[in-house]
Order: structure tokens, then sequence, then C-alpha cells
């Protein structure tokens, strides 16, 4: 073989040699695996917001009135869906009172929401205090769909007749799982507005038989010698009366007179909160505070306190035929 066969051999064997250089063992299996775990407990809720609306669900508010219907909107998420809320509380209180005080009508209502509450207020109950005029309404709510991860709730509420007059009530909410996790909320500064209620306890009253000219008469019937009225307030208040003139049935009229100083066909009556005429005050045709009674202290208790309204009548000595003069006296409450 010559030299340049030899060379052409050689290159033919390295290019040979090369290629099976690259080729790799067969295997049986070329790929195995292992199954990894981990148990993710039950979480807490782990949002919670709300707002206060007036009853009709659009208009927020910061200040409540006693009796007037409110909405109380609560939004709430949790992971393990809206299935995993067994209750919600809502508590309003003064500030100087705590969550875990004791309800009053004054001070502290509390509401709940569980699973199992009542259907008409779609499971929203007051819880306390009881016996007393805070109220839930029909009108709350729950969320459609307890599947869902977030979801709103309604609390609609009616604040005590002697709910505190105060610029310090606070609204706090609480969120529990069936897993007894929790998550709440506070806001501050509510306003609860002065509130009042009057009522005469005694519908009728008179000074017997009196004669011309008879002054500082006083009541005879009812047998105490007062008027007796029920008052019912959230806070410090007045009582003002008023009255007009009485007549007998026949076409002749006793004009009240307010200074004292009876003319003919005149006559008029003094108010006090005690049996004491020197102290009273005399009753004008428009609403006057009586006197003893110009800043009560309040709250009331929640059923009505008893008021006592001494009364005196005065007739001008001539220009009023003999009869039986009847009339009517008004009070009102107000805010002192």
């Amino acid at each position: 073989m010559d030299r340049m066969t030899q060379i052409a051999v050689l290159a033919i064997v390295l290019i040979v040699a090369i290629g099976a250089a690259t080729v790799l063992p067969s295997l049986a299996d070329e790929e195995s695996s292992s199954t990894g775990s981990f148990s993710l407990g039950n979480s807490p809720p782990t949002s919670l917001t709300f707002t206060l609306y007036e009853s009709n669900e659009s208009t927020e508010t910061t200040s409540m009135t006693p009796q007037t219907e409110y909405a109380l909107k609560i939004t709430v998420t949790d992971w393990n869906t809206l299935n995993d809320i067994s209750e919600i509380k809502v508590i309003i209180k003064t500030n100087s009172t705590n969550t875990g005080d004791p309800d009053s009508a004054t001070d502290k209502a509390t509401y709940k929401w569980t699973p199992s509450g009542p259907t008409t207020t779609k499971g929203w109950s007051l819880v306390g205090p009881s016996g007393s005029t805070w109220n839930v309404t029909n009108s709350s709510k729950k969320p459609d769909d307890l599947s869902a991860t977030t979801g709103t709730w309604w609390l609609h509420f009616i604040p005590g007749k002697v709910a505190r007059e105060s610029g310090d009530w606070d609204i706090y909410v609480k969120v529990t799982d069936t897993a007894s996790q929790t998550a709440d909320n506070i806001a501050w500064e509510y306003h609860m507005n002065w509130y009042g209620e009057i009522s005469a306890l005694d519908s009728s009253y008179s000074f017997g038989n009196i004669n011309l000219g008879d002054t500082d008469i006083s009541i005879t019937t009812p047998s105490d010698g007062n008027i007796d009225v029920k008052t019912i307030s959230n806070g410090n208040y007045n009582i003002q009366s008023k009255s007009e003139n009485w007549d007998d049935g026949n076409g002749n009229t006793a004009v009240l007179d307010w200074d004292g100083n009876l003319d003919s066909g005149e006559f008029a009556l003094k108010v006090s909160n005690t049996n004491d005429v020197s102290i009273s005050n005399f009753v004008s045709t428009s609403y006057t505070v009586i006197t003893g009674y110009s800043s009560v202290s309040g709250p009331t208790a929640e059923s009505g306190d008893t008021k006592e309204i001494y009364q005196w009548v005065s007739v001008a000595s001539s220009g009023l035929p003999s009869g039986t003069y009847e009339g009517t006296f008004y009070v009102q409450i107000g805010n002192a």
C-alpha cells in the first residue's frame, strides 16, 4: 500500500472511533419520585370592616337618635368560606363602658348573629339589655352566598329611649369562626342625640268651687294637689307648660292672663315643681319653663320618671258669669 492510501485508511478509522465515543449505555429506569404533604389549619377571618348608615343603607352617619332605625354594614373575609363564621357580635356602648360590662339601657347594647339565629331577622338578635326599647328589625340581612369567601351582613337596629345623650359612643364588632379564632374592630366618637317624651298621668284636674276675686287657689282634685306627668329622656331636660282661654260651654270665656294684673273677665294660672306658690311662675299661651324644672338630670329610667306639677288659679273680681270653666293645660319636655 503506498503512502497516500495509508493516510486515507487512518482517517476513516479516526472518524469511526469518535462516533463510537458519543453512544451512552441504556438505563432500565431513568426517573423516580416521592410524594410530599403539609396540613393547612383553619385560618381566622382575615378582614373585618364596618360602616354605620341611615336605615336606607346609603347615607353614612356618625350620629344616632333613640327610637330611630340605623343600619350597620359589616364586611368579612374568611378563606375557609363564610360557612366558617360561627358568630358576629356587635357592641354599641359609651366610651366609659367596657365591652365586658353588663348591658344597660343607658350605656351598652349587644347584638349577635349566628347561622341558627331567628329567621325573621336573618340570624340577628338582641342579646341585651333585656326588656328595653333597644331593638333589632326585620330589615337585617346576611350574605346570600355563604360559600363565598367575602360577604356583607347588615344589622338594622334601634337605639333605646334612654341611650345616654353623648358624643362618646363606640361601635365594636367581633367575628368568631368555627375554630374559635377571631377578628375584631372598633370605631369611636359616634354621637347619640337628645331624646325626650312626656305624658300626663292625670288626665284632668279641678280647683273645685271658687269665687270671683279669689287668688292662688290650689288644686283640690286629684287629692295630692298636683298634676303628675311621666318623663322619659336620655339626657338632662326641662319641663315647660302653656294654656289657653277657658270657657264654660255657654259662650262665656275666661281670658288667660300671664302678668298677674287681672282685668275684668281674666284668670291666671301659676305652676311650680313644689307646693310653694311664692316661687311659681305664670302660665302663658306659649311654652314657658316651669319653676324648678329648668334642668332635670337624666337619663331617666327607661319606664319613665314621675314628676309633680303644682298649680294655682286666680280669678278677676268681675266679668265672669257663674259656671264651670274648662280648658287645656299643655306640658312639653325640652333639651336642657
